[in-house]
């Protein structure tokens, strides 16, 4: 029976992924429902569903199940319970949007990919930065060879140090499944390998930084497949006035840099800018990415668009690995 035009979504998890992103965006998208708020803290997601207008609530899926109709569910708990929310969706017919980091173990990644071939259900990550204008700009630069043979790619997420201590289950690594490498390096790295096709890692050398129990500091240098050089910096404690985040590609006949975006091009008339025109502030973009996210999943669920397995998300997990093992042992790793 083919899925109706509007989507019911239900979500998992109402936390500040769900609170602040996602439920705005869902209750302003055209065809979607949001069917219910599934959270183990009852009382909490009772008081967000009366905020975001949401009929029913439960402490799990199956619950849920017995109360709305669904045809996608969002998964923003964290880490730890990833596997058990997609699981439990695949297991009610759902598809699945699976918030980042997908998981932390490369065989529980494999686990969930098999998993939604065999159910025949789309499982999504949400690397929401792969829907960002400027990054899908620089992309579209690198597969069009205006940059040339791609030399280095640099990848940093460094948000500044809080005024309070950060504390959450982003703090304890039984539930995040590492600090802030897997917190936003595994965005970082995500969005420095697409942008290349995802080429193999041949080799990495990483390094962890922070006294607690989970990093807040974090650089990665990798060698990839054709010699490109890459690397991946990450924090919650920068020292500045402001977050600092981009991305840049050195290759042998141009540059790209975001934010703010710049594309530079050898020609036979010397280095032209061919940046495309964009006047968007970064919260913009930001937001938009994740608009543009859920329209894309919104055509698998809907049938406009062929299931996809998305194997580089195991991969990803296996470099993340690898990074940690890097990092613990002290030494470069093969791949």
């Amino acid at each position: 029976m083919p899925v109706p035009r509007t989507v019911n979504v239900a979500v998992l998890g109402a936390g500040g992924a769900a609170q602040v992103v996602h439920l705005p965006i869902l209750k302003r998208l055209r065809d979607v429902t949001v069917a219910g708020l599934v959270d183990t803290d009852v009382v909490k997601a009772r008081t967000i569903a009366e905020r975001f207008e949401i009929d029913a609530v439960a402490s799990t899926l199956d619950e849920l199940a017995d109360q709305a109709a669904f045809d996608a569910v969002l998964v923003c708990s964290p880490t730890s319970e990833h596997e058990s929310g997609v699981l439990s969706a695949l297991a009610l017919g759902a598809h699945v949007m699976c918030e980042r980091p997908f998981v932390s173990e490369s065989a529980t990644a494999r686990r969930l990919i098999d998993a939604a071939s065999e159910a025949g259900r789309e499982l999504m990550v949400a690397n929401n930065l792969r829907y960002r204008f400027d990054l899908r700009a620089i992309k579209h630069f690198v597969a069009s060879q205006e940059v040339g043979s791609v030399n280095h790619i640099r990848s940093i997420w460094l948000n500044r140090r809080s005024r309070r201590p950060r504390r959450g289950w982003r703090r304890d690594p039984a539930r995040a499944g590492g600090g802030v490498l897997m917190d936003l390096g595994a965005q970082a790295l995500d969005v420095l390998l697409w942008i290349l096709d995802y080429p193999a890692v041949e080799r990495l050398c990483a390094r962890l930084h922070g006294e607690g129990e989970v990093e807040t500091a974090a650089s990665v240098h990798l060698g990839l497949e054709g010699g490109i050089s890459a690397t991946v910096e990450v924090t919650w404690e920068l020292i500045d006035e402001r977050d600092r985040h981009s991305v840049v590609v050195l290759g042998n006949r141009g540059s790209a840099y975001s934010y703010p975006l710049q594309l530079l091009a050898t020609t036979e008339s010397g280095v032209m800018d061919v940046t495309p025109p964009m006047d968007r502030p970064p919260a913009e973009l930001y937001t938009d990415s994740y608009r543009q996210e859920w329209g894309d999943f919104l055509r698998y669920v809907r049938g406009e668009k062929p299931l996809e397995a998305h194997e580089d998300q195991v991969r990803l997990i296996e470099v993340l690995e690898a990074c940690y093992r890097s990092a613990r042992e002290g030494h470069e790793v093969a791949l």
